[in-house]
């Protein structure tokens, strides 16, 4: 994925989560988002409806 589209995955997460902390892109496989927060902690968020979810959250 290109820095661009990255960049952009990344601002819809944070603005869409409403998270106060940075987070880094790590890999997607089609709907699901794998991402690394500042504290060092690995999150998997899977986008529904132009919104991303938790898998918890889903269920």
């Amino acid at each position: 994925m290109d820095p661009v589209e990255e960049k952009r995955v990344v601002e819809e997460i944070l603005q869409n989560r409403r998270l106060p902390y940075s987070i880094e892109l790590l890999d997607i496989e089609g709907e699901k988002y794998t991402v690394r927060n500042n504290f060092g902690s690995t999150v998997i968020y899977y986008k529904k409806d132009d919104n991303y979810y938790l898998e918890t959250e889903l269920d």
